[in-house]
């Protein structure tokens, strides 16, 4: 199965922030990756007993995260 990747990134103008965060979706398997642009950042992994189920908490996080950057 390919994986399925979603990255954002947050720069404000005035230069106070600059961070990402990558949500990846390997089979069963959810990695999320953060922090401020430039350092490798934190990765928090889980596993779910089927693709299915990973995939639904992988919308999930994703439609929380891009309402919160706009």
């Amino acid at each position: 199965m390919a994986e399925e990747t979603v990255y954002l990134e947050l720069s404000e103008e005035d230069g106070g922030s600059h961070k990402f965060y990558e949500l990846v979706v390997a089979g069963t398997q959810v990695r999320i990756r953060f922090g401020r642009i430039g350092d490798a950042g934190q990765t928090q992994t889980s596993d779910y007993a089927t693709a299915a189920l990973a995939q639904k908490f992988a919308d999930k996080k994703d439609s929380r995260e891009s309402q919160q950057r706009v």
